[in-house]
């Protein structure tokens, strides 16, 4: 590690993916913020990723850390391990260079294919070469820190097979992002794998195919989630085929809400916005709607609610674009602002509420980091129907801006919104993915509206809600303590 803490626990992150270096989802969120705020604390943490050929990593000053080079089934593996210059991340980034695998823009895939059709070569030539590489450290991590089932395959690997024999007594843990994940290959892919004991087929095994998250799930030191609620979802309805698997593993696992950085989601300072808070939140979200709003052509006197996020199943923007149909059927006294990509066919039904319902309904097929920010500063109230969310951050980004969630009651959601009962609360969640309790949500959500006073206060509770890494880190660090002490006696 390049920086020196040198009594603090040495931690190494692997992971698919790390914001501002390459982003797909929540995973780069939370891989680029909690190392820093775990530096921050007792600890010396780094992220080693792979060195995709995208436009952040390309831009970058690198130093060449380790050439590598071994035999993956019938194909040779050589690898770079890069350093990425860079002080404002607060953690040192590592990338690996593997030719042939991530010299490619897309993470998991691109326009062409959404998954490369090799995703089974990439991530375990990926964890292979973490763990070749730590083998010619001089001291070693004291704590493997893995995320997904793109590295879950590493705490097997660092126990059960010879090739990696210095690495056995070195601490894992592995945390769940979206269990719905699993990295899945039949037994005949068994030989990408290093060698390993027949005895030791158990721990790969579930279902008859190998499970990477499975496997994972058995083998690491510790298992987290990235919320309590969905911890239990996953033990009792939610696990995807592993709920046998979750309960008899119950005793090493926790559940541990996700932050959000506060210094990057600070509405005093936000670069992307031209009216930046400074006192006065009512006059401070009104200035932020009107603006946003004329330069839609959008009517600026009504609740303002949004939707940010993928157009995927998973999210229930379905639900959302038919419920906005029915609504805007009979009434016209809210208006809607849509931002995402995804499912074509559920962006050409977005599309079709814009030319339906003119001003009052836009929607915006892209992503665009600015543009969102600009909404969570301008809008009354974020949608997250959510048929599943392990965590869920943006109704922490929405709340941080004042922004109040009207959410399914599921997963993380549950662990972060108070419900609203016309006086308490942060926000109003509902169970069921039914037109009535979409449409409780728009009625009591206007209710609320029309109560200028009451919905300020429920304003500036919510933006003072801690809801920062701060908490979160802190219970990594008790995990970490809880382990590390235990490798001298494995």
């Amino acid at each position: 590690m390049e920086a020196s803490k040198t009594d603090s626990p040495h931690i190494l992150m692997v992971s698919a993916e790390c914001y501002p270096a390459a982003k797909v989802g929540g995973l780069a969120d939370v891989v680029g913020s909690l190392p820093r705020y775990l530096n921050k604390g007792d600890a010396r943490c780094a992220v080693i990723m792979p060195h995709y050929h995208n436009s952040w990593i390309t831009q970058q000053e690198v130093v060449e850390k380790h050439y590598g080079s071994f035999h993956m089934g019938w194909e040779w593996i050589e690898y770079r391990i890069f350093y990425i210059v860079h002080e404002e991340l607060g953690y040192d980034l590592y990338t690996i260079e593997i030719p042939g695998k991530f010299d490619r823009p897309g993470v998991y895939g691109d326009h062409h294919e959404p998954y490369y059709r090799d995703e089974i070569e990439r991530n375990i030539a990926f964890q292979r070469c973490v763990l070749h590489w730590l083998m010619h450290w001089e001291k070693l991590p004291d704590l493997i820190h893995c995320h997904d089932h793109h590295t879950a395959l590493i705490p097997f690997m660092m126990t059960r097979c010879p090739e990696f024999w210095r690495l056995g007594n070195t601490p894992t843990i592995l945390t769940i992002h979206n269990a719905a994940y699993q990295g899945m290959f039949g037994w005949d892919r068994q030989y990408l794998l290093p060698e390993f004991s027949r005895e030791a087929s158990g721990l790969l095994d579930w279902g008859h195919v190998i499970n990477s998250l499975a496997c994972g799930i058995k083998c690491a030191w510790r298992v987290t989630t990235v919320s309590e609620n969905y911890l239990h979802e996953l033990m009792e309805t939610s696990g995807f085929g592993l709920q046998g698997l979750f309960r008899s593993e119950h005793w090493k696992s926790r559940g541990v809400i996700n932050g959000i950085d506060y210094d990057y989601w600070n509405p005093a300072h936000d670069h992307y916005l031209t009216m930046r808070l400074k006192k006065n939140i009512d006059k401070w979200k009104r200035d932020n709607k009107v603006s946003l709003l004329k330069e839609l052509k959008m009517p600026t006197d009504l609740p303002l609610h949004i939707f940010i996020g993928r157009m995927v199943h998973d999210k229930g923007i379905d639900f959302l674009a038919n419920l906005i149909y029915q609504y805007m059927i009979y009434k016209r006294d809210a208006c809607f602002i849509i931002l995402g990509t995804g499912d074509g066919r559920i962006e050409d039904q977005c599309r079709m509420l814009e030319h339906n319902f003119g001003p009052h309904v836009r929607s915006l097929i892209m992503y665009n980091e600015g543009v969102a920010h600009r909404l969570y500063a301008a809008a009354d109230f974020l949608w997250m129907p959510s048929r599943t969310e392990p965590c869920g951050l943006n109704q922490m980004y929405a709340m941080r801006y004042g922004t109040i969630p009207i959410a399914r009651a599921t997963g993380g959601l549950l662990d972060t919104i108070e419900p609203f009962d016309g006086n308490e609360g942060d926000g109003f969640l509902f169970r069921d993915l039914e037109e009535y309790q979409g449409m409780w949500g728009i009625e009591s959500s206007t209710r609320l509206f029309k109560m200028p006073e009451l919905h300020s206060l429920v304003k500036g509770k919510i933006m003072a809600k801690d809801l920062s890494w701060e908490h979160s880190a802190a219970k990594y660090l008790d995990i970490y303590h809880e382990i590390i002490p235990a490798k001298t006696n494995a």
